[in-house]
């Protein structure tokens, strides 16, 4: 869960069968080659880079050095001033020469051309968010994060052993993202996490409960909440299309350039 790795392969074809003539519509008629666009930055973190893929025609085999790309052109713009050009490393990811730290607060553009196809997107790194109190009750745990309009929130529990800090287990997801419900940043918002396994309830587990929070670009709401919840946290690219939310642009571009901030983990009794 420490690092939210967005890795996935994308198909986007479609078997469509007529109830009337019982015709089978071959799926390469159906097919739609898409540019997959991916890239976490995370705050306080080295930029590891952004992936540039494609999808490929359902039926053949999926081969990943096939949905490589390898001929893009593409830089990212710091704040609107600094401008780093990104080169190709390996598996379809562009990296900087110079090392990178993501900082908070920071503004980043990513733009792109793959063959005639320009493709852009922006996103603000998060503050590392607060947890204003958080409380263990009915087998999941309430939290209130001091909030800011420009960035929403998610919440896990993690069971920690007290003896060696090893995460022994911890949510599949986020219960919800939420958004700020004030205008300004001097208020709490309320976040929640997914139940915990009946198991946990009992009191020998009250030192392993913890609480992380993460905070989130604006845009990642909107993602989250048309990926469908039942999707991991580590996969925050999903089979999709045009059903998803994503906050790449560009002419059939599909992808997340996603600010993220991670919390520190609360210990909740």
């Amino acid at each position: 869960m420490k690092n939210i790795n967005l890795i996935i392969f994308f198909l986007i074809s479609l078997f469509i069968f007529s109830c009337d003539n019982v015709e089978v519509i071959n799926p390469e008629t159906t097919y739609k080659e898409y540019i997959v666009v991916r890239g976490e930055l995370k705050s306080l973190s080295s930029f590891d880079g952004v992936a540039f893929t494609k999808t490929l025609p359902i039926s053949e085999a999926y081969d990943t050095n096939k949905a490589y790309i390898k001929s893009a052109i593409a830089y990212l713009k710091i704040d609107g001033l600094k401008i780093i050009p990104l080169h190709y490393y390996a598996k379809g990811y562009y990296k900087p020469n110079e090392y990178i730290t993501i900082f908070p607060g920071q503004t980043y553009e990513l733009f792109a051309t793959v063959d005639n196809t320009s493709i852009y997107a922006t996103t603000k790194i998060p503050e590392n968010p607060k947890v204003v109190s958080a409380l263990y009750a009915n087998n999941h745990i309430d939290a209130d994060v001091k909030s800011n309009p420009s960035e929403v929130y998610g919440a896990v529990w993690m069971l920690i052993d007290p003896g060696n800090s090893n995460v022994l287990d911890m949510a599949s997801d986020f219960l919800s993202i939420v958004n700020s419900q004030y205008e300004y940043s001097l208020f709490s918002t309320p976040v929640r996490t997914m139940d915990m396994p009946e198991t946990y309830s009992s009191s020998s587990y009250k030192d392993y409960r913890y609480l992380e929070v993460y905070a989130f670009d604006a845009p990642y709401l909107e993602y989250f909440n048309t990926k469908g919840n039942n999707d991991p946290v580590s996969n925050a690219f999903v089979q999709g299309g045009d059903q998803i939310v994503w906050n790449v642009k560009g002419n059939k571009v599909i992808g997340l350039f996603i600010g993220v901030s991670e919390g520190n983990r609360i210990k909740v009794n």
